[in-house]
């Protein structure tokens, strides 16, 4: 009765319980990207995310990256640069094509391959969130301030972080008082 009973699993059986445990939560993580972040602006990074996310062999091939920098964003920006590098040239060749289900087959390829390019790579990329697509809510009061000056239709054009600015109004000048 006094006897001590313990889990039976063995060390290597929890490395390999934990590992599993890694690979879901990563591929989670992919599956959501796509379901979120790349859904309906991007089906070829819709497409190439899902693929990740259900390739034990890309999932391996992504856990080698310092876990702060296995966001699929530098994941996939990742992949591009070794394209246009020509270092993936069948990546190359499906994203040029916009052929998802090729680009899928070619990221996982070019994961197994050039696993330590990728990590090269994306321990010095960060990732960036100057896109105009979060200025895009500006819109319909920029549209209505056109509309009151005569002007049928309004361009936003991105002109860049650096001066700290994302969004100009194209021919429409509007003065606030």
């Amino acid at each position: 009765m006094g006897q001590d009973v313990r889990d039976s699993a063995t060390p290597s059986r929890e490395r390999e319980t934990a590992a599993r445990r890694r690979a879901r939560t990563l591929a989670e993580r992919y599956r959501r990207f796509d379901e979120v972040d790349a859904a309906g602006t991007s089906p070829l990074y819709e497409r190439v995310a899902v693929a990740l996310s259900e390739s034990g062999e890309a999932l391996r091939a992504i856990e080698a990256v310092p876990a702060r920098k296995r966001h699929p964003t530098l994941i996939l920006a990742a992949l591009h640069d070794l394209a246009l590098a020509g270092r993936a040239p069948v990546l190359a060749a499906a994203y040029a094509a916009a052929d998802g289900d090729a680009a899928a087959a070619a990221a996982i390829d070019t994961l197994r391959r050039m696993t330590d390019s990728v990590v090269a790579i994306a321990v010095r990329r960060q990732p960036r969130g100057n896109e105009t697509g979060r200025c895009a809510v500006l819109y319909p009061a920029i549209a209505e301030a056109a509309r009151r000056v005569g002007a049928n239709a309004v361009g936003l054009i991105d002109v860049g972080c650096s001066a700290g600015l994302n969004l100009n109004v194209d021919r429409v000048g509007i003065t606030h008082r």
